[in-house]
Formats: structure tokens, sequence, C-alpha cells
């Protein structure tokens, strides 16, 4: 009888062999199978061994045994913010490039909410999950809990990848403090010293966050900080509608802020609608800017300047660190960080005494 042209494929049973291991061990380490005791050290031999002889697991069989589903949960804070949703789209184009589905929960900021995402996990619902890092929590302890229960599950073994930034997950996120950085030089650069903030989201202060990287800036380049010039609001148009409406009536002789730092576009639209019932002119006498450059911002009136964070790569990286850790389950935590740039429009121009200067 000939021989098959094709050689015989490597199989659980060599890389038992070659990594001195029981083929139970070998199942166990690959499937990244949680609360198992094996020592590192075996670990790192079954490893070794597998990629030696370029074993690769019959996928199918795989499913059966760890009953995978093939989706990954993906949650977003707000349906309403088009970022989400342009982060959203990518996870979803590229898990589906690779073989897998998308299931989309909407937390609505609630930790409560996100927290099922977590039964979906333990369920075995989805094989993985992705979390858009934005939520509100009542007090410190209900985040520092919500922390540690999110360390406990990548512990056990279940898979999250965060669009933020965390020591023991898979995380993507903007390069950090860098938007702050370019919008505040920007408005700096045009003059400005009295730079107010619409901020929203992110508002207590064990969180620190967008507010306080840009605070942090100001004071680097000299500009004055004045709390009476922030306003710290909920995550929608309304909450940003009325805050604006709150700091203008605050200054109503001129001495507020003459450019407006805001959360992100979505609450930008409603600070230009603010501005523009109080009839304050956008940029001639108060400029704006914001973050997430999505596509509404080229069509406010007027088109809005905002901080650009690559939602698509931001989506395209979070899909493929998480399939990657399916296969990989052992890896340390990864985190990337992807570009950011100044996306420069209408909303913000010269500060009104530098503009006076200009004509004198």
């Amino acid at each position: 009888m000939a021989k098959s042209a094709h050689p015989k494929r490597p199989t659980s049973r060599d890389v038992a062999r070659l990594a001195g291991v029981s083929q139970t061990t070998v199942s166990l380490v690959i499937n990244g199978v949680p609360g198992v005791n094996i020592s590192e050290e075996t670990r790192a031999r079954v490893w070794a061994a597998v990629e030696r002889i370029d074993y690769h697991p019959n996928e199918a069989a795989r499913s059966l045994v760890l009953r995978a589903t093939r989706a990954i949960g993906l949650a977003i804070p707000d349906a309403s913010n088009p970022h989400y949703l342009e982060v959203a789209a990518a996870i979803e184009a590229a898990a589906e490039a690779r073989g897998y589905h998308v299931l989309l929960a909407l937390t609505n900021f609630d930790p409560r909410r996100e927290e099922r995402c977590f039964g979906w996990l333990k369920q075995r619902r989805i094989d993985a999950l992705i979390l858009c890092d934005s939520r509100i929590f009542s007090s410190p302890d209900e985040f520092e809990h919500h922390e540690s229960e999110i360390s406990a599950l990548c512990t056990q073994g279940y898979i999250i990848t965060t669009l933020g930034g965390h020591a023991v997950l898979d995380s993507v996120m903007p390069q950090e403090t860098q938007g702050e950085r370019l919008l505040v030089e920007h408005l700096a650069a045009l003059g400005h010293r009295r730079i107010g903030y619409i901020y929203g989201v992110f508002d207590q202060a064990y969180l620190g966050g967008r507010l306080q990287a840009c605070l942090a800036v100001q004071r680097e380049l000299g500009l004055p900080v004045h709390e009476r010039w922030v306003r710290r609001c909920g995550p929608a148009r309304a909450d940003a509608y009325a805050a604006t409406a709150s700091l203008l009536a605050d200054h109503p002789d001129g001495d507020g802020p003459t450019a407006l730092i805001v959360e992100n576009d979505l609450l930008a639209t409603a600070v230009l609608s603010a501005l523009a019932a109080a009839s304050v002119r956008v940029p001639e006498e108060i400029s704006v800017g914001s973050f997430d450059n999505t596509a509404m911002a080229a069509y406010t009136v007027p088109p809005l300047t905002s901080v650009d964070p690559d939602p698509l790569g931001m989506g395209e990286q979070a899909a493929q660190l998480t399939i990657e850790r399916l296969a990989a389950r052992q890896r340390p935590p990864v985190h990337l960080q992807t570009p950011v740039q100044l996306a420069v429009r209408a909303s913000t121009g010269p500060a009104p005494v530098a503009r006076r200067r200009e004509r004198g």
C-alpha cells in the first residue's frame, strides 16, 4: 500500500508524550479550563510541546468539549452615543471576519446591568466579553467591588477585554492623556486662558479621568484653573444643555470661560444648542471643543473641533485581542493604545481678547 502523500497531523497524544504529562493535562491546559490546579512549569512544558510540533486542536471537537458558542458579548453604555456604535460596528466586523458573532448588551451606565453580562460568561452563553469602560458608580466602595469582581472572573479563567485601562485584563484605549493635551494646547495657542468644562459621565473624583488630565495640562501651561468654570452633569444631552445654561447664568458679566471643553460629541451638540439659545456666538464669543470625532461632528453648526481616538482601530484591536486570548489563555495581559489626533473645525477660534488685539 502506498504511503499517504500527507504527513500525519500531530495529536494531543504527541503533545502529552513530548511534555511528559497526560492527555487530560494537555486538554486542560490548551482549553484553559478554569479552577484546575496545574503548575506554571507544567503549563509551560505543554505550550512548548505544542509549539515544537505545531499542534492545532480540532476546533469542532474542542467546541463540543467546551460548549463554545463562537459568540462574543459586547457591553456598551449608551446606544444614543454614536461613538459607542462606531466602536461596536468595528468589533462586529472584525469578529465576523474571524468566524464569531457578537451579542450586544446596553448597560445605560449601570454597573448592575454590566454584571448581567458576567452571568452570560458563567452560563457559557458567550465565549468572552468586551466591555466599553464607561460606568457611573454611586460610591468608591461600589467601584472597588465592581473592579474586584472583574479581577475574580479573570482569575477563574473567564475572558474579558476592556476598552479602557485595567491591570489584569486585555485592554485597548486611546493614547493616555494625549487627546486632552492636544485639545488644551490647541485652545491655549488660540489665546484662551479661561477654559471651562461641561463634564458628563465620569463625574466621580475617585475615578480621575478626562477632566483631571485636561486640568493637569492647563496647570503645566500656566493657565488658571477655577472650579466655577466646571459643570459636572449626567450623560444625557438634556444634562449638558442644563449645565451650559447654568454656567452662562452664573457669569452674566462676561467673566466666564472663553472656551468650553465637553466630555464627548453627543453632549457637545447640546452645548452648542444651549449657546445658540442664549445668542452666544461660536467661536466669536466662546469656542467649543470635544472628544470622539464622531460622524456628527462635521455637521454641527458650526462644525465641531474634536479629538479623534480611532474608534475603528479600537474595535478591530479589541476583537482581535479577545479572539487571540481564547486560543492563548495563559499569556500575560496585553494593553494596546490607539493613536489620537485633533480634527480642527470652525467651533474653535481665537479668544475674544486676542480678536480685539488683531483688530487693533
